[in-house]
């Protein structure tokens, strides 16, 4: 028998399904599989097992579930340190309903899922497909060791008619016979990057954008030394205002976390979202 090893503290990913309706068993089957087929797809290492996603709760009024990482320890099943998987996995998952669920203009610069990927994405969010009123919600929460409350350190959220045009738009594309060329190519087309210096080059007044167009321009010189669009999760702690409330964002540096956004096989980036904020240096602490 398989021993199950958790602990309370930790990250998640919360997945809430709003369907409006009934959900057919079958379909919130295959919704749950193909989650975990795209997660094994991307977080499995060479020559071993994917850690494998496992639900750690489910919660009743909606389709409410948190998932964690696990992997096989010494035959014991054991939560992982998996802050990054679950972050990454998160935004991929966001992503990836993004790049088909907003405008074209929206949606040019989100980097396209894998043909496989978005098969998965489609397939997930089928009970949710032509259900008036209803709704995803996806989060990357922690569990603070010290106290036990969850934080939501992230979380992005789709609509009825968001839901339903990025369906429409994944069979449009998976007819496209240059999709399907591509399709044994999952390699995915973005990078993080941890605790790098951040110079804003250009910001404007109003809140950070998570997507479509924006003013917002900045250069991260471990990366590329020219300016690039930069886009803002949508946390809690509103990173935007982190740059432009207290300090002159044209004169000073920040130490960000970014997702580094590349387009097809083109070598130079396309733009930065800003994740995380871990420090922010007045000017007259440049040095």
């Amino acid at each position: 028998m398989v021993e199950l090893s958790s602990r309370h503290e930790g990250d998640r990913i919360v997945i809430e399904l709003y369907p409006g309706d009934p959900i057919e068993l079958g379909d919130l089957s295959s919704s749950f599989a193909a989650l975990a087929r795209m997660y094994e797809r991307h977080y499995r290492q060479d020559g071993g097992a994917a850690p494998k996603l496992y639900v750690t709760k489910l919660e009743t009024g909606s389709v409410l579930m948190e998932i964690a990482p696990y992997a096989m320890i010494m035959g014991t099943l054991s939560v992982m340190d998996g802050a990054i998987i679950v972050a990454d996995f998160t935004s991929r998952l966001w992503r990836g309903v993004a790049a088909f669920s907003g405008s074209p203009a929206e949606s040019t610069w989100i980097e396209p899922p894998s043909p496989e990927d978005a098969r998965d994405i489609k397939e997930f969010t089928t009970p949710l497909l032509g259900k008036k009123g209803s709704a995803l919600g996806i989060k990357h929460a922690r569990y603070e060791k010290t106290d036990g409350k969850r934080r939501v350190v992230v979380e992005y959220n789709f609509t009825e008619s968001e839901l339903n045009r990025a369906a429409i738009n994944i069979d449009k594309a998976l007819e496209s016979p240059f999709l399907s060329d591509n399709e044994a190519s999952s390699v995915p087309r973005e990078q993080i990057k941890r605790e790098v210096m951040l110079f804003m080059d250009q910001a404007n007044r109003g809140p950070g954008k998570e997507r479509g167009r924006t003013g917002d321009r900045a250069i991260i010189p471990d990366i590329y030394d020219k300016p690039l669009p930069v886009y803002f999760r949508k946390s809690f702690q509103n990173l935007k205002s982190q740059i432009t409330r207290e300090v002159n964002p044209m004169t000073s540096a920040f130490v960000v976390d970014v997702h580094v956004q590349y387009i097809g096989d083109e070598p130079e980036p396309r733009g930065y979202v800003v994740t995380d904020i871990h420090e922010v240096i007045p000017a007259d602490d440049n040095p």
